[in-house]
């Protein structure tokens, strides 16, 4: 392991020792690319899973924002930091790629306006993603704040 990854390892385990939390850390990687911030991802596992992660993955993103400002702290690098605990992001992310589908196949057979009220941009930025390419729909964000939503509309013609 190289000695960059040693020292965030070493922040991290000081992080979650300090707040009184065991943790093992499952993948550490990083990802440079051209003209880009670097992407530091880490994926922990944890028995206080629920505790750490929070309702609707707030936890995480707040303890994330921490890390992220503690390893530039140490190392002196700016980058985006993704934290996940018990693959949470990851399974969050499939069930919203289904979702999506889903909900576009409905408007498609349909041919009516679907909605979708999700809580994040990391959400919204999951669906828009995994519609980007369907070709049979409209995807947009509209409303402001917690009212923030996902509409679907299907493309006739």
């Amino acid at each position: 392991m190289n000695e960059e990854f040693k020292n965030i390892e070493e922040i991290i385990f000081d992080f979650f020792e300090r707040a009184g939390f065991s943790v093992e850390i499952r993948n550490i990687s990083k990802k440079v690319r051209e003209n880009d911030l670097p992407v530091l991802s880490i994926n922990l596992k944890t028995s206080e899973a629920q505790m750490l992660i929070g309702k609707q993955g707030l936890v995480l993103s707040d303890i994330q924002l921490l890390l992220r400002k503690l390893i530039k702290k140490n190392t002196g690098e700016e980058m985006f930091l993704n934290l996940d605990i018990d693959n949470y992001k990851k399974n969050k992310e499939m069930y919203l790629r289904d979702v999506a589908q889903e909900a576009a196949d409905e408007v498609i057979s349909t041919g009516k306006t679907k909605e979708l009220l999700l809580s994040s941009p990391f959400d919204r930025k999951i669906v828009h993603t995994e519609l980007a390419d369907r070709l049979d729909i409209n995807v947009e964000s509209v409303g402001l704040g917690e009212e923030r939503r996902i509409v679907i509309t299907p493309i006739l013609g």
